[in-house]
């Protein structure tokens, strides 16, 4: 076999190398488009949170030895501002630059992302003075459709002359649903119905989920305006765990990084069950049928959920007849106002314009009451001086009356006997009249005699 030249070859590879080159300088734009990072926002699907315990030195006196736990998963909604992920639902808000575990007095000491944005690592631990010392790590990994988040905590303490060590683990996935921006799926051929076949008018279509119009959240988050926590109402079997999702807003809907204290009402099942920090409710196994109330607190307002607690023999009838879906949840979640503001802020300002006209209300109908009293009283003072006033003038008569019918005075110039009323006043001119028959004296008003009818004549 002949080698090929080198040198004969030449001219040819140097006539193909400009080609070459121009197609790569063409294919570079394209190449770095394509390494172009997705958003990571969008609607995810959380697994349950898995918690594990490992003892390295747990003396007498340090008590039980933690049971491995976790919580429950479920949708959650993510969003990437500014490098960092925020994280709501599955029972908490979360960020990842933040730990998972959150116990109190222990605060951020160190935080780093790399990986192009896709990598993030927060430790936080406690004062070193405190006698429980805790150091938690927490790495979260993220690609376009899945993201892991791992927890590496560790407690130690000194009780009564013993060790008590311990180290949890930690461990939750999410998958992608549905990223911001991306069509919603396209729907299977194979689901349209046949040109043959009639359609079935007995089936039940149902209704398309309603989802929740996304703010816009860019920068810091403003104050907690409300407070949400779904599902308002859930069925659970007697030894279930169940995570509710609790979503402190601020006045433009964005989450705010805060999370409420958890609580269980008064009831005779409260025994029964218990409810940790993120809110997951766990039921006893010989828990008895009935119910629960659940109540998150933050800010000064509170929301109570519903937990009605089944057997398992009579779960399946229950949920057939409880309203609710097929996960035993109530679609609508509890809310509860914080403060005014564009969430929530119309019924805070209308609470109060309410108030206000109340007030009013009442105040009007106690100023014409103060009115209406004082015209009554007005008119039974004028009432009472009537009646006096009758009761003067008919008195007034009574007494003019006997005068002109008086008998005269059995001494001249005598006035007339009072019956009972002021005597009347002496006229001076009044010389009186005479009867020329009788003698008899009259007043000077009086015409004829009363005892003979002879006219009288004036006194001198």
């Amino acid at each position: 076999m002949i080698a090929p030249d080198v040198r004969s070859m030449s001219p040819r590879l140097s006539s193909l190398t400009a080609p070459i080159a121009g197609l790569l300088i063409l294919a570079a734009p394209r190449v770095a488009w394509g390494d172009e990072r997705l958003t990571l926002s969008g609607s995810w699907m959380a697994s349950p949170l898995i918690e594990t315990w490992s003892l390295a030195d747990w003396g007498p006196a340090c008590g039980p030895k933690p049971p491995s736990s976790g919580g429950g998963g479920g949708s959650v909604q993510i969003r990437e501002q500014g490098g960092e992920l925020s994280i709501l639902g599955a029972g908490r808000a979360f960020s990842t630059a933040e730990c998972w575990e959150q116990q109190p007095g222990m605060s951020r000491t160190s935080h780093s992302q790399s990986g192009n944005g896709r990598f993030w690592r927060t430790r936080c631990s406690n004062a070193a003075n405190n006698p429980l010392r805790m150091a938690v790590v927490t790495t979260i990994s993220a690609t376009d459709s899945s993201i892991s988040l791992n927890e590496i905590g560790e407690y130690q303490t000194q009780l009564q002359g013993s060790t008590c060590k311990a180290t949890a683990s930690r461990s939750r996935s999410y998958s992608l649903v549905k990223r911001d921006g991306d069509a919603p799926p396209a729907a299977s051929a194979t689901a349209a119905p046949s040109a043959s076949a009639p359609p079935d008018k007995t089936a039940k279509v149902a209704p398309p989920p309603r989802e929740r119009p996304t703010p816009s959240c860019v920068g810091a988050p403003g104050e907690p305006a409300r407070l949400e926590v779904h599902p308002a109402r859930k069925l659970l079997r007697a030894g279930d765990r169940f995570a509710f999702q609790a979503r402190l807003l601020d006045a433009a809907g964005c989450p705010t990084g805060a999370r409420p204290t958890w609580a269980i009402g008064k009831g005779p099942l409260a025994e029964k069950a218990s409810v940790d920090a993120s809110g997951v409710v766990s039921v006893a196994a010989d828990s008895a049928e009935g119910k629960l109330e659940v109540t998150a607190t933050a800010f000064g307002k509170s929301v109570t959920v519903q937990v009605e607690v089944a057997s398992p023999d009579h779960y399946d009838a229950l949920l057939g007849s409880s309203g609710l879906n097929a996960q035993g949840e109530q679609d609508e979640p509890a809310v509860a106002v914080i403060a005014t503001g564009t969430i929530g802020g119309r019924t805070a300002v209308a609470d109060d314009a309410a108030k206000e006209r109340k007030y009013l209300f009442v105040g009007v109908v106690a100023l014409l009451s103060l009115v209406m009293g004082f015209v009554g009283l007005v008119i039974a003072r004028r009432g009472r001086r009537a009646p006096e006033s009758e009761r003067s003038a008919d008195e007034g008569e009574g007494e003019a009356s006997p005068e002109s019918e008086a008998p005269p005075s059995q001494g001249e110039g005598a006035p007339a006997p009072s019956r009972g009323g002021p005597a009347p006043k002496a006229r001076g001119k009044d010389r009186g009249k005479i009867c020329p028959t009788c003698g008899e004296r009259f007043p000077s008003d009086a015409t004829f005699c009363g005892k003979d009818g002879t006219t009288l004549v004036l006194l001198n």
